[in-house]
């Protein structure tokens, strides 16, 4: 039986990038963005809270998902359909998408002004930070595929390894302060592999943890019976999270807090969603099985959003509520078209029985 609430969970972090990435544009920091926008607290605030736990929370249920995938494939099966799902629609945007959000960049902060397909080979061949601001190649949003692709086939044999000891995979008879203590492994693996901030090894041992942890059944029972006691101890981590920003902590005193926060918040988002997202409706299941186009397509339209609209908007919270709206709107209509173009669906990684006849 499909656990719809992993689903909807990973639906609602996908629709968390389009205010995340709204408020990004209007970062405190300095970090470059294709569409800067006036610096704005508030903004910095946002993304300084929700950063910590929506990222990890869609590798545990990758992880989690992958152990269902695992059940009822077998590996060679499971690495194909994780090539054709994921690295294919990889390969798709970074041809067809990215090449626009460098075009902007370039537009926007560089002040470009020839054609579009003429800049369509400077993205090919201007090679600088990989972050595309500057109107060179840039993977964009899609760092999240190639990571989730790597993640997923390396995991693969230690996944097998770990099936030849029945009583490593009876993660359920383990107490949960066990799980609560990976939390540090994670927090520990951070500073291994950290490409521009996003570390490939804590994402893995996030995949690892969903895959061999939390996939089961009498470990999200527990994180259901516990979800007040969870969120007690998100809410104690993240105001002292706060704390260490606003007092410019660093270290410890500053990565403790930041830790526990967004990984207890992951834990309390599978136990509040196992009680209270098992649904049925049509039209979020329906979207939910959408989660991956959604965040493929979102970043483009919100750059565009952004571009066309930020100029002609001189109050900052009426650009940000309008972008973000014209973002959502125009993602989910993008979206549903795209399941309707066969060639396009399948560049896309859409699974074949999303695009049935809706009834």
């Amino acid at each position: 039986m499909r656990k719809q609430y992993l689903d909807i969970l990973r639906l609602l972090g996908v629709l968390c990038l389009v205010p995340f990435h709204t408020m990004m544009m209007y970062n405190t920091w300095g970090e470059g963005q294709y569409v800067p926008g006036v610096p704005l607290p508030a903004a910095g605030w946002f993304v300084r809270l929700t950063y910590p736990w929506f990222m990890p929370l869609l590798f545990v249920i990758a992880g989690i998902s992958a152990r269902y995938s695992l059940q009822k494939r077998r590996p060679a099966q499971y690495a194909a359909e994780r090539l054709l799902r994921i690295g294919l629609p990889l390969l798709t945007g970074i041809v067809l998408l990215n090449p626009f959000l460098s075009y902007i960049a370039d537009v926007t902060n560089n002040g470009y002004s020839g054609g579009y397909l003429a800049h369509y080979g400077i993205f090919f061949t201007r090679w600088t930070d990989l972050s595309g601001y500057d109107g060179g190649f840039g993977f964009s949003h899609l760092w999240f595929l190639i990571y989730l692709v790597v993640i997923a086939l390396a995991a693969l044999p230690i996944y097998l390894l770990g099936k030849r000891f029945p009583g490593f995979m009876e993660w359920s008879r383990w107490p949960l302060a066990l799980i609560i203590v990976l939390g540090v492994v994670q927090a520990q693996a951070e500073s291994l592999l950290n490409i521009s901030g996003k570390s490939l090894s804590q994402y893995f041992v996030l995949f690892l943890i969903g895959l061999f942890a939390l996939s089961h059944e009498e470990v999200q029972a527990k994180l259901e019976k516990f979800r007040f006691g969870f969120l007690f101890l998100s809410l104690i981590a993240g105001a002292g999270y706060v704390v260490a920003i606003a007092q410019e902590w660093s270290g410890l005193a500053s990565n403790l807090p930041y830790f526990l926060y967004g990984y207890a918040a992951v834990l309390v988002l599978l136990g509040f969603g196992r009680r209270h997202l098992n649904t049925k409706k049509k039209a979020l299941v329906h979207a939910a099985a959408n989660s991956q186009l959604y965040y493929i397509i979102h970043y483009p339209v919100l750059t565009a959003a952004a571009y066309l609209l930020m100029p002609r908007l001189s109050s900052v919270m009426l650009q940000i509520i309008v972008i973000m709206a014209v973002s959502f709107v125009l993602t989910v209509l993008l979206s549903e078209a795209v399941t309707y173009i066969p060639v396009i669906r399948v560049l896309l990684g859409v699974k074949p029985q999303d695009t049935k006849a809706r009834k």
